[in-house]
């Protein structure tokens, strides 16, 4: 043995070189993997039709279907309902009595100011087959005081406002374009170009 290889050999050999030599270990044998059977699928268990969702209806779908409105709108219909029922009613007062001026009919006046007022805040909210839609009673009974003081011009322009908020009907067959036509017809009064328009209508 050369001097290098014994100098390699003091410095790679084991520490304790009385030890006895290792007996060389048999190398692992790998143990062949034995593939197992693949599991078979499970058995779906029988099938069980479901039983149907209960339905439950809506009991308030008929109720619904009659009052398409929410609550506030159908408390609006129902005020304005009431007003237009008492505007008769205090009309026939006013005429009995046989005055068309002073406190009962300003305050007559007042009941129908109401009636209108409403009408037109709830208009927009209203389906367009809704009976306020061209009920006009606020309008033809402020035309009828009107008419009764000898104000035909006044009368005929209330009934022009009418056709405006689209209140066509009066009640009558001719409609409120009637009305403003029988007006201007007792006063001798040429219509305006805008009355010409629903006057043509009628």
């Amino acid at each position: 043995m050369s001097f290098l290889q014994s100098i390699k050999k003091m410095f790679t050999g084991p520490e304790n070189p009385d030890a006895p030599p290792e007996t060389p270990q048999p190398e692992p044998v790998e143990e062949k993997a034995t593939e197992e059977p693949a599991p078979e699928p499970p058995v779906p268990p029988e099938s069980t039709p479901e039983a149907p969702a209960e339905t439950t209806s809506d009991p308030f779908a008929a109720l619904n279907q009659q009052t398409p409105y929410g609550e506030e709108i159908m408390e609006q219909r129902s005020r304005y309902s009431l007003l237009v029922t008492q505007i008769p009613k205090a009309y026939n007062a006013l005429r009995s009595s046989g005055v068309f001026e002073g406190p009962a009919a300003d305050e007559f006046l007042l009941l129908c100011n109401q009636a209108i007022s409403l009408r037109r805040d709830i208009l927009p909210q209203l389906e367009k087959g809704d009976w306020i839609f061209t009920h006009g009673e606020g309008y033809k009974r402020l035309a009828m005081v009107l008419e009764k003081r000898g104000d035909f011009q006044g009368a005929a322009e209330m009934c022009l406002l009418a056709l405006r908020d689209g209140a066509t009907s009066d009640g009558s067959q001719s409609g409120m374009a009637g009305r403003m036509a029988r007006m201007l017809k007792k006063g001798k009064i040429p219509p305006t170009p805008e009355m010409k328009t629903y006057l043509g209508k009628a």
